[in-house]
């Protein structure tokens, strides 16, 4: 179900299994030497906090203010309180790096997705939708409330 605030409105999220069949296919090939030619998507390494497994997940990679994120309320983040070490695959480089987790108001994950935008993120892979040259202000993203997220994870490395 699509959610609507105005002449902004997020799209429902791909079914489950068409996530994973993306998952399974982006996994080998970001970590590849054509890797270096996908620009918004990065694949994140790192050891579940309980479970002790290596976990790779790949995400949409965003920049905000000079900051390399990845938004995301999937229960995987929870590995990010406080903290913690992971290594991130963007553009066929490899970044150990440290990640962590970030809750956010509405408004603030609307000024970050804003500001995300405008350094060139892809509106359609967030499944935000507009009216026909309507450009979202940060208050229009913020209106989409938590359907847009609550959290992200920020990282160290500089791209």
């Amino acid at each position: 179900m699509a959610v609507m605030k105005g002449n902004v409105w997020l799209a429902p999220p791909p079914p489950p299994a068409v996530l994973k069949g993306m998952n399974i296919v982006m996994r080998p090939l970001l970590s590849s030497p054509l890797g270096r030619r996908i620009k918004g998507v990065m694949l994140l390494q790192f050891t579940g906090r309980r479970s002790g497994r290596t976990i790779k997940v790949p995400v949409n990679f965003h920049l905000v203010a000079g900051v390399p994120m990845a938004f995301t309320d999937a229960p995987w983040r929870h590995n990010f309180t406080g903290g913690a070490p992971v290594t991130v695959i963007h553009r066929g480089r490899r970044h150990a790096t440290r990640g962590t987790l970030v809750s956010m108001t509405p408004g603030q994950m609307g000024e970050a997705v804003r500001k995300s935008l405008d350094t060139g993120g892809s509106a359609q892979r967030l499944g935000i939708k507009t009216a026909p040259g309507h450009v979202p202000t940060a208050a229009d993203l913020a209106g989409l409330g938590p359907a847009l997220g609550t959290a992200v994870i920020k990282f160290d490395f500089k791209p």
